[in-house]
């Protein structure tokens, strides 16, 4: 059934369903502070959504201010605290960009299909290896601290 799915896919020609035209201009927009304004109420309101309604966000959430705090107690390093950081938001920015592309679908395909499904597998488990990168970064950097104080 799924190369079914697939060959019917593949038949459609690109110009049925286009809905922007191959060959439309491109509008510029001057700068606005009105519009700057929006857009980061837009990005605020999109990081309360993903916290209110991904479980996961919220275990990332809690786990980056834990790395905040361990950091902050150990006294990692400037570098090493940037390092931290960078995976850190690596994980968020992956994770909001999964819930995003899974709202999307979820509107524009309700019903289950087999390449929504693997398009959204694929998605988890870009998250998922983040946060194992994340996670292996953090021991790198706090092994030798924790390792000091034992020791």
């Amino acid at each position: 059934m799924e190369n079914q799915e697939l060959a019917q896919i593949g038949d459609r020609s690109c110009s049925e369903n286009r809905v922007c035209k191959p060959n439309a201009e491109i509008k510029y927009q001057k700068f606005s502070v009105k519009r700057l304004v929006k857009s980061f109420d837009n990005a605020i309101r999109g990081v309360s959504f993903l916290l209110k309604s991904e479980q996961n966000a919220r275990v990332h959430a809690v786990i980056t201010i834990l790395v905040g705090v361990l950091a902050f107690v150990l006294g990692v390093s400037r570098v090493e605290s940037a390092i931290l950081f960078m995976a850190v938001i690596l994980v968020f920015a992956i994770e909001i960009i999964n819930t995003a592309i899974e709202k999307v679908f979820d509107v524009c395909h309700p019903e289950d299909h087999v390449l929504i499904r693997a398009a959204k597998d694929a998605m988890a488990g870009a998250v998922l290896i983040s946060a194992v990168i994340a996670t292996v970064v953090g021991i790198f950097i706090f092994l030798p601290y924790i390792k000091s104080l034992l020791y």
